[in-house]
């Protein structure tokens, strides 16, 4: 009797640990980009803003039958990256793709710049 009581106990504390994703994002980050609203550089000059640093966002397909991360992906990530430092706006730069580095089969870097707008 008193190992009924142990099973769901034990269901609890497994899954009090976990970490619940949506699409592979995790939710955190689906907020946090969100909130990050895309510019050009000329707008973000119309607006005032206060830069707050450069943002990167790579991807390294070891081999070639591994999954290449989409151009979206990083630039949500950029989403995020420019959030965590307390931007609201990113003005993207670009993306450059390299092939058969030294670690990798093939290489993307994503840029851009964080700001702040008020």
């Amino acid at each position: 009797m008193k190992y009924i009581i142990l099973i769901p106990l034990f269901f609890l504390i497994g899954c009090s640990s976990s970490t619940f994703s949506i699409k592979g994002e995790g939710y955190e980050n689906k907020i946090r980009s969100s909130v990050v609203k895309r510019y050009s550089n000329n707008e973000v000059w119309q607006l005032n803003a206060t830069q707050l640093g450069y943002v990167e966002s790579e991807h390294c397909q070891v081999d070639f039958r591994d999954r290449k991360q989409t151009k979206h992906a990083l630039i949500s990530s950029l989403e995020v990256k420019t959030q965590k430092l307390g931007g609201n706006a990113l003005v993207f730069d670009s993306c450059l793709v390299s092939s058969t580095t030294a670690s990798c089969h093939q290489q993307t870097i994503c840029r851009g710049i964080a700001y702040l707008v008020k």
